[in-house]
């Protein structure tokens, strides 16, 4: 016995409703058409319940007769009151017959509640299995032993490169505009492509279609978003939305740190403002109109101030571009046939210069807290860059969605038509070159890189989801991939299969071949700059991922679910920067003498070393596995006052190259999140958010070593002869010039073998309803590391008078309050 129908309100389908048997494990998602089908009931009399977002819940009585399937189709009312409840992932139960694994499907309200995310979509996956952040100031996903550029991002059927504002604080997802988020950590489907890792779809939310005018505000000490929407005006039907956010640094923190004479009047302290829209016609007769807008622009400009009290100065501007427009036509002339065409332009870009002068590495910053600037000179390095980059992106993509009996086809294809521009320019003083010299493994790192390309991406998929028994689905697919910058066909088979034991136990497999092209695009990511020329990229493959996930998931209640994942991701081919032979110095104390002055060493004597270059090549593999359980409290019924999850990771991720092994630099063993919400009354919440990472890796440095320049000694004006460099005494510059140091961190055998500290934070978010004036406010308190407990982002190191390395700590985010409103009109 079963119970199958659809799902719509007063004009279209409702796509992912939750169809919920109360008092039962047995429920189901309606699809792209709205429909649902729920299986294996006893005959008998049963309360069904259907919700969704923005709907008001609808719950009916139903007698199902032995042997018979009973069809109830509903139509939901469209609400503007928000939801009560307020879980951190959204209602969404996977059907059994999904094989996909590592699915998250998250509530977009959730990134407006969960403590700590800064209401943000990126930060609130951040708490999720699999997913860690880089940092605390970073929004950017890292994901199962993977990079953030090795992550696909989608809204609305379009691709975006660098979703972040900020320089990646937050993200230019919108949680008040977002109607779906989906995150799929491992495994995807063949209709997605060209990424290693990860896939995040959003689809933005439709405007409401029960009011003209309508909308909502967020503000707090630091951001605004407003919201507008409403059905189409002249009984045309379908509706709009439009929304903006813009941060106000620079209207409340700037004026007091100009004031406080740490940076010149004509700065501008990091701001971004975003306008995003979307237009839906219909629908009319089967067919949809949709049209998405966004303009996004971030901006920086800062002097230090002559008042300041480090040694270091810095004048930088900077402004980004994120721009987007696309047009999507969906026919569905039945609940069985889907097809949509979709035209997009995208664009992202930026200009930005910098000059700065660093206190000398090798000294201790403490020293000069107090120095007169103009005593400061023989100790600085200059540094300055100037960058132009900018992507565009045509897009057409076609895709098509069958429901044949109860099998699910997919097809498509597409093309990218793209043009990426280039181009950085270093300018280094002489001090800074030398230190650059003196350390080959880095010398090429920052030469000068310009170039412009312009290639085109090509794709076909095509999947098949079987229903081979009443518990067994298969679902077998292909995508073929042309890359023309490489000039090279890539096919790319996936199968998927998912097993139910039972109404409430499911057991899903995936098994997949991923690829990945190279591309200026995506660089910003991977934060490090090669050289795409022809001359380069003509002898590279595209980058090679397999991954193998087994799923198993439980349902120990009708609202309790435990979910485990165990995961192997092999890589190869990764592109990285070619390494040559290089020249290093090699000199050694002259027995009896002071190391502090040049006679103290022997003359410098060539030697073979690693040099680093902006070349690419494929010189690289790894993997990356693990273990991920999870245990959820999910809000179905909604009359619960607690929701959340507790889970725990165990995991491992390497790189292989030429011999050696290295732990991937966000390779993080240990990882628990702690994530509970509690509704104390009826105007009341509290949400609790706790985090635990063991320590990333990174390099320790083996001791110090004198630094060596090369110098003219013939006249020829050709520096060639190497010696041991000297600079002014800083402790006491009457005694003479004394010899400078680097900080050597050893050879590759010694590259992210040591560990930081374990990282821990507790966050706290408090909320508060209440109605006056005629709307609904919601205000809260947010707190980011309530212990303000001091996790390492990296480590300074100096040396010290004695020749002993010292180190300083730079630590994350401190104990950080945050209030807030929100109010709905």
């Amino acid at each position: 016995m079963s119970i199958r129908g659809n799902v719509k309100d007063d004009y279209s389908p409702v796509v992912g409703a939750n169809v919920q048997v109360i008092n039962s494990a047995s429920g189901a998602v309606t699809d792209n058409n709205g429909d649902y089908a729920i299986g294996k009931l006893p005959a008998g009399k049963y309360k069904i319940r259907f919700s969704a977002i923005g709907y008001r819940t609808d719950t009916l009585d139903v007698f199902i007769s032995h042997g018979r399937t009973t069809i109830l189709n509903v139509t939901l009312k469209e609400t503007s009151i928000e939801i009560d409840e307020v879980e951190i992932v959204g209602n969404k139960i996977q059907k059994q017959s999904d094989t996909r694994t590592s699915v998250i499907n998250l509530k977009p309200e959730s990134a407006r509640i969960l403590p700590g995310a800064v209401q943000d979509i990126l930060r609130t996956l951040q708490s999720l299995p699999g997913v860690l952040a880089m940092n605390d100031f970073s929004s950017q996903l890292v994901i199962r032993g993977s990079g953030p550029d090795q992550n696909l991002m989608i809204m609305d059927d379009v691709e975006v490169f660098n979703p972040y504002r900020l320089y990646g604080v937050i993200s230019m997802f919108n949680p008040d505009a977002v109607a779906d988020v989906s995150l799929i950590t491992g495994g995807f489907p063949a209709r997605y492509g060209d990424r290693l890792s990860a896939v995040l779809d959003i689809r933005n939310r439709e405007g409401i279609k029960n009011s003209s005018f309508t909308g909502n505000l967020n503000a707090s000490i630091v951001a605004a978003n407003i919201v507008l929407e409403g059905k189409n005006p002249f009984d045309i039907k379908g509706s709009w939305l439009i929304n903006s956010r813009r941060t106000y640094y620079d209207l409340v923190i700037e004026p007091f740190v100009k004031k406080a004479k740490l940076v010149e009047e004509n700065t501008a302290f990091p701001n971004f403002y975003d306008i995003q829209t979307k237009l839906v016609f219909g629908p009319f007769s089967g067919h949809r109109f949709l049209l998405n807008g966004i303009l996004s622009r971030d901006g920086v400009h800062i002097v230090t101030g002559e008042e300041r009290v480090t040694p270091d100065s810095v004048a930088v501007k900077d402004v980004t571009k994120n721009d987007l427009a696309s047009f999507a036509w969906h026919y569905a002339p039945s609940s069985k046939f889907l097809n949509k065409l979709i035209f997009s332009w995208y664009r992202n870009g930026g200009d930005a210069a910098l000059e700065s002068e660093t206190l000398d590495p090798s000294l201790n910053r403490d020293a000069f807290k107090d120095a007169l600037p103009d005593t400061l000179s023989p100790y600085l390095l200059g540094f300055g860059f100037t960058s132009n980059y900018y992507y565009w992106k045509y897009s057409v993509d076609e895709k098509l969605l069958y429901n044949w009996g109860e099998n699910e086809f997919e097809a498509g294809a597409g093309v990218d038509f793209i043009k990426t521009k280039v181009d950085f320019e270093f300018d280094l003083s002489p001090e800074f070159k030398a230190i650059i010299a003196s350390a080959p493994f880095f010398r090429a790192v920052l030469d000068n890189l310009a170039d412009v390309k312009i290639y085109n991406r090509y794709r076909f998929y095509v999947q098949n989801n079987f229903k081979v028994s009443e518990n067994f689905y298969l679902n077998p697919g292909i995508r073929a991939d042309y890359y023309n910058l490489l000039d090279k066909l890539y096919l790319a088979p996936r199968i998927s299969f998912s097993y139910a034991f039972d109404n409430t136990t499911t057991l899903r497999f995936v098994w997949g071949i991923f690829f990945q092209s190279p591309g200026y695009e995506k660089m910003r990511d991977s934060q490090r700059l090669l050289d795409l020329s022809d001359k380069y990229t003509k002898n590279l493959e595209a980058e090679k991922a397999t991954h193998y996930v087994l799923s198993l998931e439980r349902w120990l209640t009708e609202e309790w679910r435990f979910k485990f994942e165990t995961y192997y991701k092999n890589f190869s081919n990764l592109i990285v920067q070619k390494n040559v032979q290089g020249i290093d110095y090699y000199t050694e104390p002259v027995p009896g003498a002071n190391p502090k002055f040049k006679d103290g060493w022997t003359r410098p004597v060539p030697i073979f070393s690693d040099s680093l270059t902006d070349i690419p090549v494929n010189n690289s593999d790894g993997e990356a596995y693990g273990l991920e359980f999870m245990l959820e409290k999910k809000n179905i019924i909604g009359e619960n006052n607690l929701n959340g999850w507790v889970s725990y990771t165990l995991a491992w991720a390497n790189r292989f190259e030429d011999g050696y092994t290295y732990p991937f630099r966000f390779d993080q063993r240990h990882t628990v999140n702690i994530v509970l919400d509690y509704q104390v009354n009826d105007w009341f919440n509290v949400g609790i958010r706790f985090q635990f990472g063991s320590g990333f890796p990174y390099t320790l440095p083996t001791g110090i070593k004198p630094r060596v320049i090369l110098t003219d000694q013939d006249g020829d004006g050709k520096p060639e002869t190497p010696e041991v460099a000297t600079g002014r005494n800083y402790a006491d510059p009457s005694t003479g010039p004394v010899v400078l140091y680097n900080i050597d961190f050893g050879g590759r055998e010694n590259y992210m073998k040591a560990k930081k500290p374990d990282y821990h934070r507790l966050d706290l978010r408090m909320t508060a309803k209440t109605s006056f004036w005629g709307y609904d406010w919601n205000f809260y308190l947010d707190i980011i590391n309530v212990y303000n407990r001091t996790n390492v982002i990296n480590y300074d190191y100096f040396v010290t008078s004695d020749l002993t390395i010292g180190r300083k700590a730079t630590g994350m985010f401190p104990i950080l309050p945050t209030i807030g409103f929100q109010v709905k009109f």
